[in-house]
């Protein structure tokens, strides 16, 4: 069990960090940590709503967190098939997050 302990520690330590990011994201703040956000220039910048993106990948960073949080309880309560299928929908949400954003021009203006 303290093996189990120590994995769920290790878990819920980038889920905090995640959901930190989230929320700054959702908040409309820490533009800067999308990726080449700082190297666009600026009349590009001016083609993207930046708060709608922002807080589009504030959520989604946060859906993330809860997902790491969920393998780290099922680690704890020893379900290693729901901790594998949390790792999965992990990788599934990240997918889904680059097509939904670079597809359909969701995000210009």
């Amino acid at each position: 069990m303290e093996e189990r302990f120590v994995a769920a520690v290790i878990y819920a330590l980038p889920a905090l960090l995640l959901g930190v990011v989230g929320v700054l994201f959702c908040k409309g703040k820490a533009g800067f940590l999308l990726a080449g956000w700082n190297t666009m220039p600026k009349e590009k910048k001016q083609s993207w709503d930046e708060k709608r993106l922002l807080h589009f990948n504030g959520r989604c960073i946060l859906g993330l967190a809860v997902l790491i949080l969920l393998g780290a309880l099922f680690a704890l309560l020893e379900i290693d098939w729901l901790v594998a299928l949390s790792w999965v929908a992990f990788a599934a949400l990240i997918v889904w997050m680059i097509v939904y954003q670079n597809t359909g021009n969701r995000f210009r203006r």
